[in-house]
């Protein structure tokens, strides 16, 4: 018989280097005869530039990245005869790359752990397919240092999803001292560092953390963690066999890294992946990121140190080629009553899937939130059954509903596998590092364009290809709020701006669940004039996409001070990121606080506290969501608000469609409660002071002396708040918490001369003990917030109600603030009551 792979192998295939050409020789699977267009563009692109040491390849979702992968790693063998790497994010992954190459006959083996290289991957005749993990640990077999191997040059990697991949090579250099598994570390770890945060004045929000009451991730002061560092390192050093995979890459670099800690665990991770202590990765002379079309490429510069220059000049094909067809409905902004929005959707969920036969999956953020969705579904809580449910998908062995927790990447659903998905909640990322960004970004362009990516990779889960639909519902109040913003909207690529534009209009006209439900139906019985309306909709909005370069200048900026520090470069560090934080015109304020902070940590760590210092202060005037500076900066009075009604609907007007804004508000007022942490309600209360007109903040958190809450009314008048939102209900206010009150008020007395003001006790009754003089104090009380609240909701509704333009709604909202009783001397007379003295 003739041996056919004999010489196939003979003949001399090296000099094929060009990837189209290799797909144009290689056998193809039944019903594949050419490559999609966007494809030929994109490997002839790469081939083009082959040369340069990071490329970034992008194709929309269910175009094809997989084979170009391949092909451009094919490619590489045929040039080089070196070892080449393919990386996938899950094993789940790795088996679907496996697959594809079988069926394209192109060469590839799995990472099989425990057993030497294959001989034809070391020789550069095979590919090796592993997940990231096995490449990114501390005894990694590649070569890292505590493996004990030598290091393997590789002449190429193809990083594929790379815009997925950056939690899971975070993790890889993250030790995480959970408090369910050790709970003696966790306690020795935290009670280190708590006295330290009463010297920042966060004692009762760490103290709420560590006892799991506060959701909230806190950073330990960096010089705090500088300064004991040693102390931890020599603790942990005695447990290190726990931790073998992470351990080797932090034992020597404490000092770069961040300490975090959480209700369930102490975090311990560094400030950028440390990849240069895997020279297999760090020294490859070509990598090659597969991502999705996302516009901000700047955590592939973050996560892997690549080239910024490089970065920005992604390889990408503006055709619409694997772009999938997408109905999306957001039930809140729909003209149905809100009380029902949750009940309904679970109704439409059971409908879909028992009375229409619809495989439907719903995405939540966490655990907590899938709780939600239990009564008419399956909650896949371990990565091992949401792979069972996912298969019984696939193979239509069941139509769900499945509900998986902070599952908006790495799994694949296209056709009949899944035509429902309902994307649950604002996907703010469940690791305790998303936390922490998302606390310190709060509302800036880091955090939002993070937002974006999450939630275009949750919608990308169904609908997997050309000719692929699905119905996407996105739900929920912090969700809606994000979507109502019309500046987060730039951060979605142009075809999910134009799918979420369309769906934006269609939810408009849907006004009951019978209307809802024919609505759907229009997708998925393939109405006519549905499917040609987007379309050609698509068709005139989709542009290429544009490249965010001051975004990757940034992440440039902050990657080669962060080498230079390490390199003991210090004074070059700090001057590469004050030069850049004084020069660039589009770093917004949370970006340029938090450059000057890593300024004022290197300086710290250099030794020299005074330029510390400043730098700190400097970083704290721009975002006080970072640390407050170990010498508080002297107070600068709030500016007057503008007047009330303009103010209100400027803040409105941010919105488009301007329902939600109505989602933002019910997402502020939901912590409003006894049940909130401290730090919830006061946040919380500030933003209502913000979204009624007036000038507000928090003195107390900020400058650490004040009151809790200050709400400038106008240019003369405010309202000095002290909030006991969590004492008990029958509880009067006491000597000690009336005379917080009285402190507060003589601070404002000396930094706003000439106003007038009121001071208010937000407590839970408006009893008083006799010793605590309350006369002239005023209580707001749970019944009268909520009445304000139930208030202010009227009036934010009958504005986003009314179509006329900004000046007509600015003389409504004089008009409806007058019936809303929300003016700042109807709030005094309304909402604000007499103290009584106690009832004996």
């Amino acid at each position: 018989m003739v041996d056919f792979k004999k010489l196939r192998s003979a003949k001399a295939k090296a000099s094929i280097i060009d990837p189209v050409e290799i797909f144009r020789r290689l056998p193809k699977p039944p019903g594949i005869t050419d490559l999609y267009t966007s494809q030929a563009h994109v490997l002839e692109e790469w081939h083009r530039r082959r040369n340069e040491q990071d490329i970034v390849v992008k194709l929309h979702t269910g175009g094809g990245k997989t084979l170009v992968g391949l092909l451009i790693a094919q490619s590489m063998l045929n040039e080089l005869h070196e070892p080449v790497i393919y990386l996938s994010p899950t094993t789940q992954l790795v088996d679907q790359s496996l697959e594809k190459a079988r069926d394209y006959g192109i060469p590839a083996l799995p990472y099989v752990k425990n057993e030497d290289f294959p001989d034809d991957f070391l020789s550069g005749k095979c590919v090796l397919i592993c997940a990231y993990r096995a490449l990114f640990n501390g005894i990694s077999r590649f070569g890292a240092p505590a493996s004990r191997r030598d290091i393997l040059r590789a002449g190429g990697i193809v990083l594929d999803d790379a815009h997925v991949s950056f939690s899971t090579v975070r993790d890889s250099f993250t030790l995480k001292i959970e408090n369910e598994n050790d709970e003696e570390a966790y306690d020795f770890l935290t009670s280190t560092f708590r006295h330290d945060f009463e010297s920042i004045g966060r004692l009762g929000t760490f103290d709420d953390v560590v006892s799991g009451l506060d959701y909230n991730v806190l950073e330990v002061p960096y010089w705090n963690w500088l300064n004991k560092s040693f102390q931890v390192r020599e603790y942990l050093r005695k447990k290190s066999d726990d931790y073998p995979f992470v351990w080797p890459f932090l034992r020597d670099s404490f000092e770069y890294c961040h300490a975090l800690i959480s209700r369930n665990s102490f975090i311990i991770t560094p400030i950028f992946p440390l990849v240069d202590l895997i020279p297999t990765f760090s020294e490859c002379p070509h990598r090659v990121y597969m991502s999705a079309t996302i516009g901000d490429d700047n955590a592939i510069v973050r996560t892997f140190n690549a080239n910024y220059k490089s970065i920005s000049k992604p390889i990408s094909s503006s055709s619409l080629a694997g772009i999938s067809e997408r109905m999306i409905l957001a039930p809140e902004l729909m003209k149905l009553e809100e009380g029902d929005i949750p009940s309904m959707l679970l109704k439409v969920a059971d409908w879909a899937t028992n009375k229409k036969n619809i495989s439907t999956v719903v995405i939540v953020p966490s655990g907590y939130k899938a709780q939600t969705w239990t009564d008419i579904g399956t909650y896949a809580d371990s990565s091992e059954m949401v792979s069972e449910c996912v298969k019984k998908l696939q193979d239509g062995k069941s139509k769900g509903p499945f509900i998986f927790a902070n599952r908006y990447d790495g799994i694949d659903l296209p056709g009949d596998s899944c035509r429902l998905l309902i994307i649950s909640g604002l996907p703010r990322g469940t690791s305790e590092y998303d936390q922490f960004r998302s606390n310190v970004f709060l509302h800036g362009k880091a955090i939002n364009s993070a937002l974006a990516q999450r939630i275009e990779q949750g919608m990308g889960r169904a609908a997997r290809g050309p000719g692929d639909y699905c119905v996407v519902i996105a739900t929920g109040k912090d969700l809606i709020a994000w979507i109502g913003r019309s500046s987060n909207i730039k951060f979605l690529t142009s075809s999910s701006r134009a799918q979420l534009e369309m769906g934006i209009e269609v939810s408009k006209t849907v006004t009951d669940t019978r209307s809802f439900g024919k609505t759907m139906d229009s997708c998925f019985k393939r109405d006519k004039e549905w499917i040609e309306y987007h379309a050609e909709t698509l068709a005139e909005s989709v542009m290429p996409e544009e490249i965010d370069v001051e975004s990757l200048k940034e992440a440039n900026v902050e990657q080669k001070a962060f080498r230079l520090w390490r390199d003991g470069y210090f004074e070059k560090a700090i001057a590469k990121v004050e030069k850049y934080s004084q020069e660039s015109l589009s770093l917004d304020d949370q970006g340029k606080g938090w450059l000057l902070q890593l300024a004022a940590r290197i300086a710290y760590h250099w030794g020299n506290s005074d330029i510390s210092q400043q730098l700190q202060q400097n970083a704290y005037g721009y975002n006080r969501y970072l640390f407050r500076p170990q010498v508080v900066p002297p107070y600068v009075p709030l500016p007057p608000p503008s007047k009330q009604a303009v103010a209100i609907v400027e803040e409105i007007h941010r919105f488009n469609p301007k329902r939600g804004f109505i989602a933002e508000f019910d997402e502020i007022v939901s912590h409003l409660t006894p049940e909130s942490t401290s730090n919830q309600f006061e946040a919380s209360l500030e933003s209502l002071g913000n979204m009624l007109g007036f000038s507000s903040e928090r003195p107390e958190k900020i400058y650490g002396v004040g009151p809790d809450l200050l709400w400038l009314m106008n240019d003369h008048f405010a309202l000095v708040i002290e909030a006991k939102s969590r004492k008990d209900y029958k509880n009067p206010l006491t000597k000690d918490q009336h005379g917080q009150l009285l402190v507060a008020i003589e601070w404002f007395k000396k930094e706003y001369p000439g106003y007038s003001f009121i001071g208010v006790s937000l407590h839970p009754n408006k009893a008083a003990t006799k010793n605590a003089i309350a006369e002239n104090s005023k209580a707001l009380t749970y019944d009268k917030l909520n009445e304000l609240i139930s208030n202010a909701r009227g009036l934010f509704r009958e504005l986003c109600e009314f179509k006329r333009g900004k000046d007509e709604i600015v003389t409504l909202c004089e008009r409806l603030l007058k019936k809303w009783k929300l003016h700042p001397k109807k709030i005094e007379s309304e909402y604000l009551l007499d103290f009584e003295l106690q009832k004996k």
